[in-house]
């Protein structure tokens, strides 16, 4: 008796705990609205472009007229930045740059001017303009 009024509250349940689908005016396909829109470019670059501001103080105090970045497409805490013709590596990343990271493996790679670290992987270079 008990077994099946604990089946027949579970199956009245499973409707109220499933989950919704999107309605096409309230972000539609699963994605937000920024995506959409700007059709995969990292939303705080939707308008201005360049390069994100947080990925930006990682440069220091001199930021180069053509920022490369390099990626490691496994990690989003670490990232190889160019500066003075060498590849040096910022790891511990955190919080808005993992973000910045993660929309950025979006974007298109380009060749990069010097050869890049030997790490293993093949690392994803971007172009910030």
């Amino acid at each position: 008796m008990l077994l099946r009024f604990l089946l027949i509250a579970a199956v009245a349940a499973a409707p109220a705990l499933a989950d919704k689908p999107n309605k096409p005016g309230k972000g539609g396909h699963g994605k937000p609205p920024h995506a959409r829109k700007h059709q995969g470019v990292p939303p705080g670059l939707a308008k201005k472009g360049g390069l994100p501001p947080g990925l930006a103080k990682k440069f220091g105090q001199r930021r180069p007229e053509r920022p490369y970045i390099a990626f490691d497409p496994r990690y989003d805490d670490r990232a190889w930045f160019l500066i003075d013709g060498r590849w040096e590596l910022r790891e511990g990343l955190t919080g808005a740059l993992r973000m910045e990271i993660r929309d950025s493996l979006r974007l298109p790679v380009a060749p990069p001017p010097v050869p890049l670290p030997k790490v293993g992987v093949d690392l994803r270079v971007v172009l910030f303009n």
